[in-house]
């Protein structure tokens, strides 16, 4: 691309170019600013890398990233089509961060702060790994740093996989398909026709982590080790060796498992996360599931007895608390919640005709209060349940730890 482009049209705004922020092998992205004068990125591809498979890519970026929920993945907010040098090449728009993880590390990082940032940046990827999408060009370049709320996200899905059965368009990466930064890439992804999967990401994780703290990226054997620049976080060198493993099968499977082995050495900032079906979005597992509210939508009287009909049918946990509240609530001699019988989305009670519009209050206020507190029932237990998880994992740690020394020290 010879001349960069002064705006980019969208069908609802236009963004103007302020300046370049980066490039890659088949696009640029540029600094732009909206109509409203708030600043964007726009990433565009090139005119003479506008071919069939390519398009197909960026066609699948912008999907992934459109739908795409969760913090510390980059957003697209809007997209559209700019004629240079007489072709029409595709761009998207996304926000601005300021920042990468890479300038992060070439101003060096305090200790304590890394495996913060680094808990965001497996959070991120996971995501992905969650909707069966392998980055496979995860580098600090890629990472995004917003210094004002210090998040990191993971931009950059230009080569990604991405499975049928979530976006249907999915394009195999061709043996000639060059890498943009081939120091990151796993050992298979150099190889032609080998398989790549979400361990060639663990790989660049393992290399991202040590870089973090030593500034070195680990090639070969007698690489920069984190213990010999931290003795607090030494613990970390076998995980680092474990992620960077030449072969695929010797690496951690998941980032879950990467994380186990964080949250056994008392990392309480690492969150474990999984995908809900339901909402199709990824939650933390220590998060219980939102309890839908319940709500009063008709109201009969037949034969002395007053009769609603609920939005839904309620939990167990729900009628249980209804029945049994705790806390702040108010009844009178002539009705109380013991009094209110349940079948399916129906609720009755027997009551005078000039009671109707209390017991009609009464039973809307019965019914928030118990899903308040089914819903911090369901919390606590989740807690609950991390905790247990937490403590086991500590546990495996330790016994691990302790065998290693005993057989490392045992002369036969």
């Amino acid at each position: 691309m010879a001349k960069k482009p002064k705006t980019f049209h969208t069908t609802f705004n236009t963004y103007r170019v302020t300046g370049v922020l980066g490039e890659g092998g088949s696009g640029r992205v540029y600094k732009v600013v909206d109509v409203d004068g708030k600043e964007f990125a726009v990433k565009c591809l090139f005119p003479d890398h506008v071919n069939t498979e390519r398009k197909k890519r960026f066609k699948n970026e912008i999907r992934f990233c459109e739908r795409n929920q969760h913090k510390n993945v980059i957003s697209v907010i809007d997209h559209g089509l700019i004629n240079l040098h007489d072709v029409r090449c595709p761009f998207y728009v996304m926000p601005f961060y300021p920042k990468t993880l890479r300038t992060l590390i070439n101003d060096s990082i305090d200790h304590h702060k890394i495996l913060p940032l680094y808990s965001q940046i497996l959070d991120g990827v996971e995501a992905a790994h969650l909707f069966k999408v392998w980055h496979r060009d995860l580098k600090p370049e890629n990472i995004l740093f917003n210094p004002t709320d210090d998040v990191l996200v993971i931009a950059d899905f230009g080569i990604a996989h991405f499975e049928e059965d979530i976006i249907a368009t999915e394009v195999v990466t061709k043996p000639a398909s060059r890498m943009a930064n081939i120091r990151y890439s796993a050992p298979e992804q150099r190889k032609k026709g080998a398989e790549v999967d979400q361990r060639a990401d663990i790989y660049s994780l393992g290399l991202i982590l040590n870089e973090m703290f030593t500034g070195d990226v680990p090639q070969g054997a007698g690489y920069k080790t984190i213990s010999s620049v931290s003795d607090d976080y030494a613990y970390l060198d076998g995980l680092v060796e474990r992620m960077i493993q030449q072969n695929p099968n010797a690496r951690p499977i998941s980032i879950d498992e990467v994380k186990k082995e964080l949250i056994g050495r008392k990392n309480q900032f690492i969150a474990r996360q999984e995908l809900d079906k339901k909402r199709n979005e990824v939650v933390p597992t220590s998060e219980a599931s939102k309890v839908a509210p319940v709500k009063l939508v008709a109201v009969d009287y037949q034969n002395g007895n007053l009769i609603f009909e609920l939005n839904r049918t309620p939990e167990a946990g729900i009628i249980q608390w209804f029945n049994n509240p705790q806390g702040s609530y108010s009844h009178t001699g002539i009705w109380s919640p013991q009094m209110f019988s349940f079948s399916g989305n129906k609720v009755s009670i027997p009551i005078k005709e000039r009671y109707a519009q209390q017991v009609t209050n009464a039973l809307k206020d019965y019914m928030n209060l118990a899903v308040s507190h089914y819903q911090a029932f369901l919390d606590e237990q989740a807690h609950k349940r991390e905790m247990e998880m937490r403590k086991r994992l500590e546990h495996e740690i330790a016994e691990a730890e302790k065998r290693e020394r005993i057989l490392k020290n045992i002369k036969i």
